[in-house]
């Protein structure tokens, strides 16, 4: 991973950078924006554990004060004045206070942050799993569309082939003018067909580039092959699997956790907290009628029992049941969404495979069918109609091999992502 991120780090904007399957999953999953930013929001995460671990700590506090009274009250004893208080009033106070006993509140509000934390790590992980398969897909989608590259231009080359053989015809006074404009007009759309191919690859590389969190400018290569894996899958296993590793089912477990947490600081809210404290202070007045520097030190504790709150803690509580409940149906839906969802990765990728399989030999037939047909034209034993139905047959039975090459090599990638499978 340190020499692909060296290596692609020190790349400009007129290098060609050449990816394998490996590589470009690899640097996606360390430059994704979004995985970026999943990843920000675990790291908040972890900060408000810590911030709810502070509850724990005693909180220190130093105060101070400078007051002056330009008129001090005096009152006369024995006929004597005496002034009650100084013009001039210093204190400064250092207090500590500390929570001694609370009935697992602040222990409950500590493991709710600490759920939070966790289901933002497995969040993020998701967020791998995403985007993982979704480069994946991406990639044999490229892949799929520069061989459609190379197979609209080798039609085009053997349309235009055939054009100039019909040209030669027609001179020779063989064949209609017709035919001739036949072959034009097939070899214009197809030159079209070309284009359209060719910018589609353009884009889909542009789209993979922002996938994997790369600069547009930079030129991407990428080499692979398009081998189809021989897995073999037992739906039930697939189906267990995925209702143990889906992290969406761990996150609901966990706001189920959440939940319960939060009804016990519900029930536990109307009970009294113990709190102590020490305060040192320093003032000047320190004593009645004197002008000089004194000290104290002060130990309390103390109670917090709050009696009346207007039944929020009642609603709270009801509330916290009904979301508990709520994460429990939620929990259920998603077992049965997760369900179907394997099934139907399931049931895609056997389909293309058996697709893979059919088109393939539609190829073998289309390419002995236009092996046939030119050796026919040549000897002028077929039509100009014939031979551009045919090869236009070919062409077709290429791409639908490569469609279903595609969708097998997709349906692999949804159903790795609806397992949960880490690769």
């Amino acid at each position: 991973m340190v020499i692909l991120f060296i290596f692609l780090a020190g790349i400009s904007a007129t290098d060609t950078v050449h990816l394998t399957l490996e590589k470009a999953v690899e640097y996606g999953l360390k430059h994704n924006p979004e995985i970026e930013q999943f990843a920000i929001n675990y790291k908040k995460s972890e900060i408000k554990v810590q911030d709810a671990i502070s509850v724990y700590y005693p909180s220190l506090s130093l105060n101070g004060y400078f007051a002056y009274l330009s008129d001090v009250p005096v009152f006369e004893f024995d006929g004597m004045p005496v002034p009650m208080g100084q013009h001039r009033n210093y204190s400064v106070s250092l207090s500590l206070q500390q929570v001694i006993f609370a009935w697992g509140k602040l222990y409950d509000m500590y493991k709710i942050t600490e759920i939070q934390s966790e289901i933002a790590e497995l969040t993020l992980k998701r967020k791998h799993q995403e985007v993982r398969y979704a480069i994946i897909d991406m990639f044999y989608g490229l892949l799929i569309l520069e061989k459609l590259v190379e197979l609209t231009n080798e039609s085009l080359i053997q349309l235009q082939r055939h054009e100039q053989a019909v040209e030669k015809r027609y001179r020779a006074g063989l064949v209609p003018h017709f035919e001739l404009l036949r072959s034009q007009v097939q070899v214009a759309n197809l030159k079209q067909g070309v284009i359209e191919t060719e910018n589609g690859l353009t884009l889909t590389k542009e789209g993979f580039k922002m996938l994997m969190g790369m600069e547009l400018d930079v030129e991407i290569e990428i080499s692979g092959d398009l081998t189809v894996f021989e897995e073999v899958y037992a739906l039930d296993e697939l189906i267990d699997e995925a209702l143990v590793n889906r992290i969406e089912i761990k996150n609901i477990e966990n706001f189920e956790r959440i939940a319960e947490r939060a009804r016990l600081i519900a029930k536990k809210i109307l009970l009294p907290s113990i709190v102590a404290g020490a305060t040192y202070e320093r003032k000047r007045p320190f004593s009645f009628g004197g002008d000089q520097w004194g000290s104290n030190l002060t130990f309390t504790i103390g109670f917090q029992f709050p009696i009346v709150s207007g039944f929020k803690t009642r609603y709270q509580y009801e509330e916290a049941l009904l979301v508990l409940k709520e994460a429990e149906l939620a929990k259920n839906n998603l077992e049965k969404a997760v369900t179907v969802e394997v099934k139907q990765a399931f049931f895609s990728l056997q389909a293309a495979r058996e697709g893979i399989v059919a088109t393939r030999e539609n190829v073998n037939q289309a390419e002995k069918a236009f092996e046939i047909i030119e050796t026919r034209y040549r000897n002028g034993l077929v039509t100009n109609l014939e031979y551009l139905d045919t090869q236009l047959a070919q062409m077709q039975a290429k791409i639908n091999y490569l469609s279903a090459l595609k969708n097998c090599h997709s349906a692999r990638a949804a159903l790795y992502k609806a397992i949960g499978k880490e690769e």
